[in-house]
């Protein structure tokens, strides 16, 4: 049976777009704005397809549940520029014995 790509848990970026039909600069955007959950593995960023999912069945809008829960932390001004940071969840890298 060959691998579909709807069997995947979680999309890189490039999937991502490709599945949703969406940009590429609307997606890091909406990450960015907290509406759509991400998290990064090592050095990759991922969106968990449930995530996806519901951010499109939501009209681009989170759930109230999924906000609260969200593991980005609280948006910080970096100098004049006005450009909003996020933390953003990371995951421990355990290396193989």
């Amino acid at each position: 049976m060959p691998f579909n790509a709807t069997d995947k848990l979680a999309y890189r970026i490039d999937e991502a777009v490709k599945a949703s039909g969406l940009g590429r600069s609307f997606l890091y955007e909406k990450m960015a704005e907290g509406k759509l959950r991400s998290v990064k593995v090592g050095g990759r960023r991922l969106i968990l397809r449930s995530d996806l999912l519901d951010f499109l069945n939501q009209g681009g809008e989170p759930k109230a549940s999924t906000q609260a829960l969200s593991p980005v932390g609280p948006e910080a001004k970096i100098g004049s520029t006005g450009i909003q940071r996020r933390a953003q969840l990371e995951l421990p890298f355990k290396p193989l014995r």
